[in-house]
């Protein structure tokens, strides 16, 4: 039997493009390989929500070749990598590693199979479009945040019970009455407010999101909108583990998994 040809870091980057255009990125965004050598071999592969301390000192341990990390390492242009803060660090040790770097970002938020499809999938939306479609029309129908129509309508109440048992989370926080209606929700997955207006826009009674402002949820409340927030991690990190299964179900050869030290630094105290 022939040996397995090896697994490239260009091969993994070409997957995720089609997996996850980054044409369908934000402008504002830094997407797709952002450390790395394209002609470098990857046997082990680990994804994370963001690269912090602890999934560097993971993914050295554990001798990983690549991270897909779902929020961008760099995310904003540098001027100088040192050891003398966090991110410098981080890409210091990861450079001198060999590991490399990618980042789907907002392409993923945004992508056929990506978070908010993901989120509104799950939770049984029917319909699901995108709340704001792309403008490139070889992109279409594809675009950012999700909106849908419930198979019968709940009560707030109902419905965020819906969220968290999805999500498998302790609480969510909520805008609005319990024994409001929502019958057409919309998802937009981490910082989110923006989507707010075009929700209601395209009449929906409810926006699920990671997390937004005090003065968005107040607007919200005039507005008769309900919001669900279920904290910017939660809203995000369920979709690396997906991830991770994915890539190793399309390179069985490659081993993959969603790194195991990645917690929400957010803390509930009582």
């Amino acid at each position: 039997m022939n040996a397995s040809l090896p697994i490239t870091v260009d091969q993994l980057c070409r997957h995720l493009d089609q997996f996850a255009p980054t044409a369908l990125a934000e402008s504002w965004d830094n997407v797709g390989l952002l450390v790395g050598d394209r002609a470098a071999q990857v046997d082990k592969l680990m994804t994370c929500l963001t690269i912090t301390p602890e999934v560097v000192e993971e993914a050295l341990i554990s001798d990983a070749s690549m991270i897909v990390s779902h929020h961008p390492l760099p995310f904003r242009a540098l001027k100088r990598i040192t050891a003398d803060d966090t991110v410098g660090r981080m890409l210091l040790r990861l450079i001198t590693a060999g590991v490399a770097i990618y980042s789907p970002h907002t392409g993923f938020d945004s992508a056929a199979y990506g978070i908010n499809q993901q989120l509104a999938a799950g939770l049984g939306f029917s319909q699901i479009a995108p709340l704001k479609p792309c403008d490139d029309p070889n992109l279409a129908p594809l675009g950012s945040g999700r909106y849908g129509k419930l198979s019968a309508p709940l009560t707030l109440g109902k419905f965020a019970a819906a969220v968290r048992d999805f999500l498998k989370i302790d609480y969510v926080q909520a805008v609005g009455d319990a024994g409001q209606t929502v019958a057409q929700p919309a998802v937009a997955c981490g910082a989110a407010g923006e989507f707010l207006g075009t929700a209601i826009a395209k009449g929906c009674d409810c926006l699920l999101l990671g997390e937004t402002n005090f003065h968005t949820s107040l607007e919200a409340k005039a507005q008769g909108v309900a919001l669900v927030l279920v904290g910017h991690y939660a809203s995000e990190r369920f979709a690396v583990e997906t991830l991770a299964d994915q890539l190793a179900e399309e390179f069985p050869d490659l081993k993959c998994w969603a790194s195991e030290r990645e917690t929400d630094p957010i803390k509930l105290f009582s």
